[in-house]
């Protein structure tokens, strides 16, 4: 009998532990009426059956929302807000139908589908034929099943817009197609405060970026007003405006990886205003912090990109569990960069989105208390990594390809 190979089996084990824990719970949540109608994708059902019945123009009539809600769950509701942009109406309503759970299968496998197309363009950032077959399978299995994904997916949230975004603007840049990337990253407009974070920058370095989001937001914008004509759109604004309004009053806030979610999981805030106001400051901050960077910057590099894309998680007014999904674009930084410098044994680049899924998990355990301390950890050590250029790994013989 031949040596166990035990880094193979913990590998494989691990993967099959997350599948399978996905797949329970998404069973769960569609087998339990109170789950899936409480998931995210009552918004996008909302949205697609306000849409197929004419009545567009009222996407943000909370009257509206209400009488779809109550259709699906059989008795009155108090109707939940939301508040996805006015061009995901249309996806909307080309997906859903008078089937609520069909609807909901139908809208998870066009994330599915988005989540795989993200994941075959971050790995078109690397070098895939310095991987054998085997690496790049648990490469590739580990982005595409990493947990903040996977959570957004469950929950039927357009999170998988937000990384295809991201990923298109990363490869774009990296392979100099500028334009191409600015484009790409315009679908992240999806969550309009990251796309912002992430374009503006740079209009002092590579502006073709910057006017590649500029046109690509504007199409998007575009679209969207002529979808809600006038009165609809400024409905839209108001909602935005009530949205906002609630960070510092709905339980869901404290569930934030943002500066504003550590602020309400650590301090009582008895002034909303003087928060909100320091939570902007941060951002506005943060923002004009980057595009200093920018401007001094020779060129845009992947510790730029991985840096800039952490900051965004963080300094983000409003974001939730499910945005971590952008750590994808700083753990294949830290991999293209690692790669290149042949600095670490291409098994440990491999399992990296898998081992941050599985620490992301196991700070579920109990209480749920450590979910923040892990994710923030991880983010601390992806941080280091660029800025450090990984060198630091060196010093460990057992990761590192050198003698």
């Amino acid at each position: 009998m031949g040596n166990i190979n035990y880094r193979r089996v913990l590998t494989f084990v691990g993967m099959i532990s997350l599948v399978l824990y996905f797949s329970f719970y998404w069973i769960n949540l569609l087998a339990d009426p109170d789950q899936r109608t409480g998931s995210d994708f009552m918004g996008v059902y909302v949205f697609g059956r306000i849409t197929q019945e004419g009545k567009i123009q009222y996407l943000y009539e909370i009257a509206e929302h209400q009488k779809v809600e109550e259709q699906v769950v059989g008795h009155p509701v108090t109707p939940i807000f939301y508040t996805h942009l006015p061009f995901m109406a249309p996806i909307a309503a080309a997906i859903v139908d008078e089937d609520y759970l069909v609807s909901f299968k139908r809208w998870a496998l066009v994330l599915l589908l988005l989540n795989a197309l993200s994941v075959y363009v971050l790995a078109n950032l690397l070098e895939l034929k310095r991987f054998t077959r085997e690496n790049m399978l648990i490469l590739l299995l580990g982005a595409f099943f990493f947990d903040p994904t996977a959570s957004g997916f469950m929950n039927g949230q357009d999170t998988a817009l937000l990384l295809l975004g991201a990923a298109i603007w990363v490869w774009g840049l990296f392979s100099k197609k500028y334009f191409l990337a600015g484009l790409g990253l315009s679908l992240s407009t999806v969550r309009p405060q990251a796309a912002l974070l992430l374009a503006i920058p740079f209009f002092f370095k590579h502006r073709n970026v910057f006017w590649g989001f500029v046109l690509g937001s504007s199409l998007l914008a575009g679209i969207s007003v002529w979808l809600l004509k006038i009165d609809g759109t400024l409905k839209f604004i108001d909602s935005l405006r009530y949205i906002e309004g609630t960070i510092w009053i709905e339980p869901h806030s404290l569930d934030m990886p943002t500066i504003s979610g550590i602020l309400r999981r650590n301090f009582t805030v008895t002034d909303p205003t003087l928060a909100k106001t320091f939570v902007w400051i941060c951002y506005l901050a943060g923002l004009l912090g980057f595009c200093i960077w920018w401007r001094k910057s020779p060129e845009i590099t992947e510790r730029h990109i991985g840096l800039i894309t952490l900051a965004a998680i963080v300094l983000l007014p409003y974001a939730h569990y499910h945005e971590l999904t952008l750590l994808l674009i700083p753990i294949f930084c830290v991999i293209r960069l690692l790669e290149r410098q042949n600095m670490i044994q291409q098994y440990y680049l491999a399992i990296l989105p898998l081992t941050v899924s599985w620490l992301s998990a196991l700070g579920f355990l109990g209480s749920g208390m450590l979910k923040f301390p892990v994710i923030y950890t991880v983010m601390l050590v992806l941080a280091y990594l660029l800025i450090t250029s990984g060198k630091v790994l060196q010093n460990f013989p057992r990761l590192s390809t050198q003698p």
